[in-house]
């Protein structure tokens, strides 16, 4: 988180997953909740302070959401259902994620 902290200022976070990020925002809360690893509450200090920093509180909740598509166990998901199946899932858990950070935006307000 010190390196975070470091490297990223608010005008950084306001940038690409800020109020004006649009497509960028949502591609980048859901590439990066594909690819992070580890324990969540790892994650909640780090996802707060960019939240004071101004990330959208949408594409907070759509990063959590993408934490359950795990890229190392794909292999393995493919194996048990088909490749069908889980590109099919995964597409339908992306959209749903969208639409969960959309609806949480839409309370928020």
């Amino acid at each position: 988180m010190g390196i975070v902290n470091y490297f990223v200022n608010p005008k950084t976070v306001s940038k690409y997953v800020g109020k004006g990020s649009g497509i960028k925002g949502w591609f980048l809360a859901v590439s990066t909740g594909m690819l992070s690893h580890g324990p969540i509450y790892i994650w909640y200090p780090l996802l707060k302070d960019l939240r004071d920093q101004g990330m959208r509180s949408g594409l907070v909740a759509v990063f959590l959401y993408n934490r359950a598509i795990k890229i190392p166990l794909l292999p393995l998901m493919v194996y048990y259902f088909g490749t069908v199946f889980v590109v099919v899932l995964l597409i339908h858990m992306v959209i749903a994620s969208v639409v969960e950070g959309k609806v949480i935006e839409m309370i928020e307000r």
